[in-house]
């Protein structure tokens, strides 16, 4: 290796390295205190690097937040896809069972909690917002989920994918679940906890099986109806 490629292989990790700090930051920083309040200031100063090396390594904070998005966008479509490649099944006799197993692998994935907070309040920010970074990680994780979701619920509810109640109790039973993770000082509250254990995880798993278990998504559930 000539002295010259090994400075150019310094400058490029030294440079990935920064970029990974401003994302991390975007994602604290935002999360915290929203996309409109947090300064190019306050971002390189939490990543620890100058001003300058935001337009330098992504154009524009607007473009570091849609990186920050895209960041948690590859990981969940990631975790997600684990869970939707458990409905994976050729036995019509087993679908309700994977659907079940894939709801339930889910619920454990957003109970663990593994991911950081400021991930979290990120999310919960951009969502309420609703705005192009939300849909970023909508329409690469989250909608891919529900419409494998949806497809297998209208292979055992014998509705079409397409019917408007059928994906409205699916988002529901995702939204409900998802839930645990966003608002979950409701249920700590209401039951007393300080923190979600793992010997209370079972009360979760059952509640979700008996709404597989139910007519929530069954066939003879009214249409949706239409104006």
């Amino acid at each position: 290796m000539t002295a010259n490629s090994a400075t150019v292989r310094r400058h490029e990790a030294s440079s990935a390295k920064t970029r990974a700090r401003l994302i991390e930051a975007a994602i604290s920083v935002i999360g915290a205190v929203g996309y409109e309040g947090a300064s190019t200031r306050a971002l390189a100063k939490a990543a620890n690097t100058t001003m300058s090396a935001i337009p330098y390594h992504f154009g524009g904070k607007k473009e570091l937040y849609l990186a920050a998005a895209q960041t948690i966008a590859d990981y969940a479509s990631s975790r997600f896809g684990e869970a939707a490649a458990i409905l994976e099944t050729e036995e019509p006799a087993a679908r309700v069972v994977r659907f079940e197993e894939t709801l339930t692998h889910l619920l454990n994935m957003i109970l663990e909690d593994a991911e950081s907070s400021s991930w979290t309040s990120f999310v919960a920010r951009c969502s309420y917002e609703n705005d192009e970074a939300f849909a970023l990680i909508y329409n690469q994780a989250i909608a891919p989920l529900l419409e494998r979701l949806t497809r297998a619920a209208s292979d055992f509810s014998e509705r079409s994918s397409d019917d408007e109640a059928l994906r409205l109790r699916v988002s529901a039973i995702v939204t409900a679940i998802v839930s645990f993770r966003f608002v979950r000082g409701i249920t700590l509250r209401w039951m007393d906890w300080q923190q979600i254990e793992p010997h209370y995880v079972s009360h979760f798993e059952e509640m979700v099986r008996d709404l597989c278990r139910s007519n929530f998504l069954a066939h003879d559930f009214p249409a949706a109806s239409r104006p």
